[in-house]
């Protein structure tokens, strides 16, 4: 077979042919690959915080396409190429992505090569567990050095090593999957990763098959090109419509489904006690005695501003704990030294000191929404190395847990809305909450309280009005007073006794879970909030600390609710009448140590599957959304493109046989016989063969055929049957047929496996249009020009 039919995938054997490339060609390639591997990369940017990953990943670009290029000219062995890959991987990763413990600020140290080493095989790991973006000033930099890297080396040397066009598609395709899959769960940039990448891959896989495909005569098979690169468009188009709907993140209602959203579940949080089951710690009278002893010393802030032990947004029926999720899914998260700003406001700069004997606990005090937080001090590592954060509620939590004598500073943004000391008359609040079927014993005194209320807020104001107007404040006193049957806790039989009584009494931790309950009863989002407001000298004392309530307006913000909005004076205690109630309801019981706090959310194994098991439903297993990920990724992502494909593959290729089929065995006989050489020369254009288009006789177009597959042969058979003397029998163009398919097999075995595909999804063949047979005059008209020629002359 001609060299011409030939153009498989095929690599570049030597040395000359790679320079031969070294025109306008390799400049061509230089520049789609440096485009489509850049746009890949721009994954990261929600990855990472700062501009340090940006020059580190344009760094590695540049030195993985000079590797490339040089590897290719120099007709470099595959290890060889790998092996300096890894070496510039080490030696320039230093100044251009760690920066950290250099000689002489350029070369690597025996700390900068092990931070590499460790990054490129645990970083990966560490950076999808952490709370995105993360700070690009440290070790995992290396990533987008290494990604940068080996990207831009195997786009430019699979392009410079191999002629094929769709081969070059494969390294970048897989570096934007891997980025994408690697990414957030805000997608880094649509247009630019879909729309602009695609139209990038799709022009250089056509200028790649230009410069394979021979020249036409006359620019022959320009329209049929045209009309297949429209026909596969407007297939691709189709495919999208249909499959795009169901991959994964594709649906804007549903949450982003990344690799870091399934790697690890959520940070179990209920390993930790609730801090407000341990209120009265704070309160007087109380063992611990820190009602008057400073528990924590603020600097930095606002006169006024609360600081947050933590955002309780789930109650469970023993306490108001903090959900590992939160109702929009997000989760407990690992974060670095910074955080990403999420909200405006005004910026703040804080200091916080634990002194000893103080605060204790896994409880991370923290104002505003953080977007900076740096420990001090001789656990400053076990602190750091160990801090989770909740985006949705702003709530941290360090396992090693605070003990006494840590400080750490910390930058934050004040929300715009400061928490409410006043109930104001209106306000838009958001619906579709519900409380625990649990709490229904509060419907009727809510009923009861809010009589004359119209809608939800008003309910909601004049329940807490209620409470402030007609409640009586206790902490339980002494061991000795008749108040101590005034139980801690907020549980489900406490707060029963709390609301059922002809007076309501006890202290912030009852009101705060009660309202928050309240709220979510009528439909608001109600969580508790336990925290405390600094005095003016930046201490906070026992007596300082408080349970609020936050409410989410319309808008999705939450505002605070402070304790002034519905708790009563503490000077008004119970009257006797009540506390002879108390009394004869729970005896003499003594209320548990402080110490022996309930978790925040359900514990042990079995309560936890009973739990789930109340509001689990059944999920269907042909809804890809209930799918795991990696499964949406390989059937949605991988197998279903490909049987798509295939499918394509499979129709094209059985139309073009059944329109030959066709062709052979309907209509005038004579015609037939045409038919069946027309479609052969068609197909044999479709698989490279320089076969002359216009004024050529069926001999001459034979020639262009090699001579050992039998083309001529049917040439010639056409030709006696068309111009012969004798009428053409009607099985002629059957016989004829099968002879032809013959030369197809020869024709397609000498093809390489890219050019065979191209010839099969070839929609050329669509084109021809039919010759009018009928019958002697058309045996006629395709004579007559060449007789009047004969007769001019």
């Amino acid at each position: 077979m001609s060299a011409t039919a030939d153009r498989s995938l095929r690599p570049a054997p030597t040395a000359a042919a790679i320079s031969g490339w070294a025109t306008k060609d390799w400049l061509v390639d230089l520049v789609f690959a440096t485009a489509l591997v850049a746009i890949a990369l721009v994954g990261f940017r929600t990855g990472f915080l700062g501009w340090q990953w940006v020059a580190a990943a344009a760094a590695g670009v540049v030195w993985g396409l000079a590797v490339a290029w040089y590897a290719a000219r120099r007709h470099w062995p595959v290890l060889l190429t790998a092996a300096v890959l890894v070496a510039i991987y080490f030696l320039l990763g230093g100044p251009f992505a760690v920066r950290d413990k250099l000689i002489g600020g350029v070369l690597p140290s025996l700390t900068t090569l092990t931070d590499l080493a460790s990054a490129a095989v645990t970083g990966w790991k560490r950076w999808l567990t952490l709370l995105p973006p993360v700070d690009a000033r440290g070790p995992l930099v290396a990533l987008p050095w290494l990604t940068g890297l080996a990207g831009g080396a195997l786009t430019y040397g699979i392009a410079r090593r191999w002629s094929s066009a769709p081969v070059v598609a494969i390294a970048p395709i897989g570096l934007l999957v891997g980025s994408i899959a690697l990414g957030t769960m805000q997608p880094a940039a649509k247009l630019i990763q879909g729309v602009l990448f695609t139209l990038v891959l799709v022009l250089w896989i056509v200028a790649r098959s230009a410069r394979n495909r021979a020249s036409m005569q006359n620019g022959a098979g320009r329209s049929a090109r045209l009309a297949t690169g429209v026909g596969l468009l407007a297939v691709t188009a189709l495919a999208a419509t249909f499959l795009g709907p169901h991959l994964p993140g594709a649906q804007e209602t549903k949450v982003r489904q990344v690799v870091r959203t399934q790697l690890i579940p959520p940070y179990d949080v209920a390993q930790f006690a609730s801090p407000l089951a341990g209120f009265r710690r704070y309160t007087e009278p109380n063992p611990a005695a820190l009602y008057e002893q400073t528990v924590l010393t603020v600097t930095g802030l606002p006169a006024g501003t609360p600081v947050r032990f933590a955002n309780l947004d789930r109650y469970d029926g023993l306490v108001w704990g903090a959900a590992d999720r939160t109702s929009d899914g997000i989760p407990f998260q690992q974060v670095g030294s910074r955080i990403a700003p999420r909200v405006s406001g005004t910026t703040v700069e804080a200091t916080v000191t634990v002194p000893d004997g103080g605060y204790v606990g896994n409880w991370l005090p923290t104002v505003g929404s953080p977007t900076a937080i740096s420990f001090e001090g001789p656990r400053k590592e076990a602190l750091a190395d160990q801090l989770w954060l909740n985006t949705g509620t702003d709530t941290a939590v360090v396992p090693a847990g605070l003990r006494g004598g840590e400080s750490y500073r910390m930058s934050a943004i004040l929300p715009q809305t400061a928490p409410l000391a006043e109930l104001p008359k209106e306000l838009d609040v958001a619906g579709g909450a519900s409380a625990p079927q649990d709490t229904t014993f509060l419907d009727a005194k809510v009923d009861a309280w809010t009589a004359n209320a119209g809608n939800t807020w008003e309910k909601f104001t004049a329940v807490a009005k209620y409470m402030a107007s007609n409640g009586a404040y206790t902490d339980g006193g002494t061991p000795n007073s008749i108040e101590k049957v005034y139980l801690p806790g907020h549980g489900l039989a406490r707060l029963s006794r709390f609301v059922g009584s002809s007076q309501l009494a006890g202290n912030d931790e009852q009101y705060a879970a009660t309202l928050a309950l309240v709220g979510q009863r009528l439909g608001i989002p109600s969580r508790v909030v336990m925290g405390a407001t600094p005095e003016g000298d930046g201490a906070i004392k026992g007596k300082d600390v408080h349970a609020w309530v936050e409410i989410q307006r319309g808008d999705g913000q939450w505002v605070g609710l402070l304790p002034s909005t519905f708790m009563p004076d503490r000077n008004k205690k119970p009257n006797e009448q009540q506390l002879k109630t108390e009394e004869q309801k729970v005896g003499a019981q003594v209320p548990p140590p402080a110490g022996t706090n309930p978790p925040s959310v359900l514990q042990g194994p079995d309560q936890a599957q009973n739990a789930t098991d109340l509001t689990k439903k059944k999920k269907s297993p042909f809804d890809p959304s209930n799918w795991p990920l990696w499964v949406q990724i390989l059937v949605l992502g991988l197998v279903l493109p490909i049987l798509v494909l295939l499918a394509v593959y499979a129709v094209i290729r059985w139309l073009k046989a059944r329109r030959r089929r066709r062709h052979a065995t309907r209509g005038d006989a004579d015609a037939r016989v045409a038919w069946v050489w027309r479609d052969l020369v068609t197909d044999a254009r479709t698989m490279g063969l320089a076969v002359p288009a216009k004024r050529a006789t069926r001999l001459e177009q034979a020639a262009a055929f090699p001579p050992s597959i039998g083309a001529a042969g049917i040439a010639t058979s056409a030709n006696a049957h068309t111009f012969g003397p004798d009428a053409v029998a009607d099985t002629a163009g059957a016989e004829l047929l099968t002879r032809a398919d013959e030369v197809r097999k020869e024709l397609r075995s000498g093809l390489g496996r890219w050019r065979r595909v191209r010839s099969d999804i070839s929609l050329r063949p669509f084109l021809d249009r039919r010759p009018r047979p009928v019958g002697q005059a058309g045996r006629r008209r395709l004579t007559l020009p060449r007789a009047r020629k004969t007769a001019t002359s």
